[in-house]
């Protein structure tokens, strides 16, 4: 590969940098981070980083990602239970950066299981399960949802009557899907950190 000027070097360092603290920084914010007098230099030198294979991009705002570094830092939004429901948190308690995974968008999240009720699916109390908002669940994935204010993670099942959210423990009852239930997404991974 063609060796980098200082400037595309800069740049990149700071996509890279931005992409695991789960940022996608636009030209403008680029700018005004590095210090430069206008956003098409930075324009014509990520053109070029990516014309080099360091940077690839879909068009759309906050969607320069690098190729240098295949991580991306997905914000912890709080606890989930994995029991009966319980109340949702949503404020970013940090980020962990995680191998991108192709089936994952950025808007993906994290959240840390409390409770038992999914053992049976290897989600371990203070695990932490990667959802992907942008991925409808269907019969047979584990999502997240939301029933009133109250969350839980649990696998779609379709009965005779309709479709639950059953656990994976015989020690707790299904839930039936009603139309006041919410799926905020499907469970796409899971994180296990043991400390």
């Amino acid at each position: 590969m063609e060796k980098l000027t200082k400037k595309q070097e800069e740049i990149l360092n700071y996509i890279v940098e931005e992409q695991a603290n789960g940022h996608y920084p636009t030209f403008r914010e680029i700018m005004l981070a590095l210090h430069y007098n206008s956003v098409s230099t930075v324009f014509q030198h990520v053109k070029k980083l990516e014309n080099l294979g360091y940077l690839v991009s879909d068009g759309k705002a906050r969607s320069l990602r690098s190729t240098k570094n295949q991580f991306h830092g997905f914000p912890i939004l709080g606890t989930i239970h994995a029991g009966g429901p319980t109340i949702a948190v949503e404020e970013i308690q940090g980020f962990l950066p995680l191998p991108i995974d192709q089936r994952a968008h950025p808007n993906a999240f994290l959240l840390r299981v409390k409770g038992d009720s999914m053992i049976g699916a290897h989600i371990d109390e203070g695990d932490l399960v990667v959802v992907d908002p942008d991925t409808t669940p269907v019969e047979g994935d584990i999502c997240v949802a939301v029933i009133g204010e109250e969350a839980t993670v649990k696998k779609i099942e379709k009965r005779r009557n309709g479709f639950y959210l059953v656990p994976e423990n015989p020690y707790y009852s299904p839930i039936y899907i009603t139309r006041d239930t919410k799926i905020i997404g499907k469970v796409i991974g899971l994180w296990r950190s043991r400390f």
